[in-house]
């Protein structure tokens, strides 16, 4: 917690939609609500522990983060204002990741709001789906650059040794997000943009996202369905296929089978 302190120092006295991504046996999902003594907490998995109890001011939901479909009927459902908070513990795969991601920025993230990624270092990992070794002396850059006279190297664009598989990747795409302003300035004016995110900040074990937030509108973007249009997601009734845990006025736990 050490590295989530002083980042959420701010929100902590206040009444915070925080949703987690993977919660393993739940136990992180307590340890968020103790946190924000008024914050209501969200959690998802692609399985809910067998015999687990949200809590007061608890609440879980069963599903596959890279259904897009699905991630909307939980944030449409615990916060359709958009969450505060949104810490992602789950697959560490970086496409996974992605998709997640730009889904919950763009359109559940409220704005000013934060996106925490945990273990990004798994894209080093060998031994990791789509992890890969880095060898900090690239053979080959460092051969080009060898062979370039030193008078030249200044005019000679050599890119420096890059690692960019697994999480490692996209992180480094949201670098270039962050960088937006200057990516575009080279575009047509009309598609010049500045970046969507106020900062990043990467430490050790986890990157932080800040969200920019607009002098107007506080709410967060709809979901597209289309041009012109925004399509509207049922929420556990109808056509959805939610599976929630939440608690009743009695504290019992209550699950909302899929339909």
């Amino acid at each position: 917690m050490d590295v989530y302190d002083p980042i959420l120092l701010p929100w902590i006295g206040n009444e915070v939609k925080l949703l987690e991504i993977g919660i393993y046996q739940g136990g992180s999902l307590e340890l968020w609500r103790d946190y924000f003594p008024l914050g209501t907490i969200i959690g998802i998995d692609v399985k809910l522990p067998k015999h687990f109890v949200p809590g007061e001011r608890i609440q879980a939901f069963e599903g596959n983060q890279s259904d897009e479909q699905f991630l909307s009927e939980v944030a449409n459902r615990a916060a359709p204002d958009g969450f505060d908070i949104i810490i992602d513990d789950a697959s560490h795969i970086g496409e996974v990741t992605k998709r997640t991601f730009w889904h919950l920025f763009d359109h559940h993230l409220k704005p000013g709001g934060l996106y925490a990624i945990e273990d990004w270092g798994t894209g080093y990992l060998d031994d990791f789906p789509d992890g890969k070794g880095f060898n900090l002396r690239n053979p080959l850059i460092s051969r080009v650059r060898s062979l370039v006279p030193s008078g030249l190297r200044r005019k000679v664009k050599i890119p420096f040794p890059c690692h960019s598989y697994g999480l490692v990747g996209f992180l480094k795409e949201l670098v270039d997000e962050q960088g937006a302003a200057s990516v575009t300035m080279k575009y047509p004016r009309g598609v010049r943009r500045t970046s969507k995110f106020k900062n990043i900040l990467i430490t050790p074990g986890v990157v932080f996202v800040s969200k920019i937030a607009p002098a107007l509108n506080a709410s967060p973007n709809p979901v597209p369905a289309g041009e012109g249009r925004t399509r509207r997601v049922p929420v556990c009734g109808g056509r959805s296929r939610l599976r929630c845990c939440t608690l009743d006025q009695n504290r019992l736990p209550v699950r909302v089978p899929a339909l």
